[in-house]
């Protein structure tokens, strides 16, 4: 696990310190070793650098960047392959000799062997950059579902890739402007349109794609092929063997424990299936008396103690954001999920306790677990009958409590075209923007898999896992998601969506909790990770910022923030997560403009 730099040089302006200025910048994603090195490539110059974080192998021969034995190629690599000793084994069959025990040179000598073909046999989390000197040519690669994060900056005398933004801008050599384009689509739906960022000139190299890069610097991209589909097997077995490759003992691993059935389930298995015991496990408990507070800490202490786990509890409460100012200050660019947050509080208190935590993340996405799939699965269900223009019409109604809110909001998303009742389904009511998501004319089966396929491949990648990885890597903790197993992913994807969703969202985990002796959890009310901010908002002392001169103005009218508020304060709408991203954004344009 570690934080990578890299500049390519064509008109002779860069220079180590430029590089230097980079490692520093994300020195907290790899504080065990760090290295650097510069060799001439074509015209031009490359600098590499790694800060490197020792989670395996502790050897310092395993540092990077890493050469090969004949100094011809070169690599610098973030992430774990978790078949790596299959690879290495293979390798070994063709004359290959080792001098470590580390994935890193594993996948050094893979490449250098299978090029980019053989990128689509990695199972695990990475991003990386490949050099071959001889040839001057750079392979450039991210993990399919953008579990590693990965920026670049490109102009036609510059290069500059980084594992977090604040690496390309630290440089000097990129003027940090605002893409005032992402604003729009952050306000619908929480995060940046991908692959551009909000800073102009920088883009997110995209989940699972490969860029080429040529002596001159000139770029060639490529999607890798999806992930191989596995013949019909057995579910509860793969998330086993899951589990079991990546739970890292030597590390003390924890688990980011919300007692719903994702992480419980992780826990479960360690517990059951292996034996482990005093595994530690990292768990919000709301303190406050506000009532829309998260239950996780009740559930959460429960499964810890079905599991004979350790528990560490984070108290929320009214308070808890008096560190936000610090968290806002150390995101590369503005995520409107409140789970963010508290993954950061998380990984604080795990800080000298677990080296590595398992989280949850990815199993919503692959097995239909969101409230919006299974009422996208019966929309799909139900759209033809006779009565279902009557439901529309309850978009109109008003003055109701929470629950015929929610009737209320999901009957107003509805439209003739899936695809346009989807994209509803996953941005906000009160920033909505027109974006065609798919075609229309494909079957209900197609439409649902459209739809499970749109959250993998844009929620999950700059939502879920970009909170995630950011958060728990500011304090030099490396985040695995057992779910998003190459082998798992590639046996869900095997299941038709009849049958995924056929006795309710995630029913096949949930079973398989159950068989665990976990019911509880399996039938708890799904509740995602994020703070209790609906009462907080409610409050005065909670509002950050009340003048007229301020940059958020520029981009939402003081006179509708005043309408969300007060909409919000008199309890007739629950506003929580539009206001969340206008504070957010506010505090982050602030801190940074």
């Amino acid at each position: 696990m570690c934080g990578i730099s890299m500049i390519l040089d064509f008109d002779g302006k860069a220079r180590t310190e430029h590089l230097q200025q980079m490692m520093q910048a994300i020195k907290h994603r790899g504080p065990d070793a760090s290295q650097h090195m510069e060799k001439p490539f074509g015209k031009g110059i490359v600098f590499l650098g790694s800060n490197r974080l020792q989670i395996i192998d502790k050897d310092n021969n395993s540092n990077q960047p890493f050469l090969s034995q004949d100094g011809r190629y070169a690599l610098i690599f973030n992430g774990e392959i978790y078949n790596y000793e299959n690879l290495r084994n293979e390798l070994l069959t063709s004359g290959v000799q080792f001098k470590t025990r580390s994935d890193t040179e594993v996948l050094l000598y893979w490449l250098i062997k299978r090029g980019k073909d053989g990128i689509q046999q990695l199972n695990g989390m990475f991003a990386f950059v490949f050099i071959n000197f001889e040839s001057c040519e750079i392979l450039i690669a991210r993990d399919p579902f953008g579990i590693k994060p990965l920026f670049i900056h490109q102009t036609t005398n510059h290069l500059i890739v980084s594992s977090e933004i604040q690496g390309i801008l630290s440089t000097g050599l990129v003027d940090k402007q605002l893409n005032e384009d992402a604003i729009p689509h952050y306000l619908a739906y929480k995060y940046a349109p991908r692959p551009r960022t909000f800073f102009k000139d920088i883009e997110e190299v995209m989940s699972g794609t490969i860029w080429e890069i040529d002596k001159n610097g000139k770029s060639e991209k490529s999607l890798l092929p999806e992930q191989t589909q596995e013949e019909r097997r057995d579910i509860k077995q793969l998330l086993i063997d899951s589990v079991v490759q990546q739970y890292a003992k030597n590390n003390n691993t924890g688990i980011m424990l919300s007692g719903g059935v994702d992480s419980t389930l992780l826990l479960a298995i360690l517990n059951k299936e292996l034996g482990y015991r005093n595994i530690p496990v990292f768990s919000v408990a709301s303190k406050g008396k506000n009532r829309f507070d998260t239950k996780d800490g009740s559930f959460a202490v429960k499964a810890a103690n079905l599991y004979q786990a350790e528990y560490n509890e984070i108290g929320i409460n009214e308070n808890s954001l008096e560190e936000i100012d610090n968290y806002i200050e150390s995101l590369g660019q503005p995520i409107a999920d409140s789970g963010g947050y508290l993954t950061w509080l998380i990984a604080q208190k795990a800080v000298g306790k677990s080296k590595v935590l398992l989280s949850g993340a990815g199993a919503d996405e692959l097995f239909g677990g969101y409230n919006r799939h299974k009422a996208f699965y019966n929309y799909l269900k139900y759209r033809d009958k006779p009565w279902f223009p009557l439901l529309k019409q309850g978009g109109k109604l008003s003055g109701f409590s929470n629950k015929m809110n929610q009737l209320k909001k999901l009957a107003s998303s509805i439209e003739d075209d899936p695809s346009t009742t989807f994209n509803n389904f996953i941005q906000s009511d009160s920033f909505r923007i027109t974006n065609k998501l798919w075609e229309n004319n494909l079957s209900n089966e197609e439409h649902l898999r459209k739809a499970l396929s749109h959250d993998q491949q844009n929620y999950l990648g700059a939502d879920v896992l970009a909170i995630t990885d950011h958060a728990t890597m500011q304090y030099s903790i490396e985040t695995r998601v057992p779910y998003l197993d190459s082998r798992l992913i590639g046996a869900a994807r095997n299941i038709s969506d009849s049958q995924l969703l056929k006795n309710g969202s995630k029913w096949m985990l949930k079973e398989q909790l159950s068989n665990y002796g976990g019911k509880a959890f399996a039938m708890r009310k799904k509740q995602g990770l994020g703070l209790p901010m609906n009462g907080w908002l409610k409050e005065e002392k909670h509002w950050f910022f009340n003048s007229k001169e301020q940059l958020i103005h520029e981009f939402i009218p003081q006179k509708k923030i005043t309408e969300l508020r007060k909409l919000h304060v008199k309890g007739k709408e629950n506003l929580t997560q539009e206001l969340w991203r206008i504070l957010l954004l506010h505090k982050w344009l602030s801190l940074n403009f």
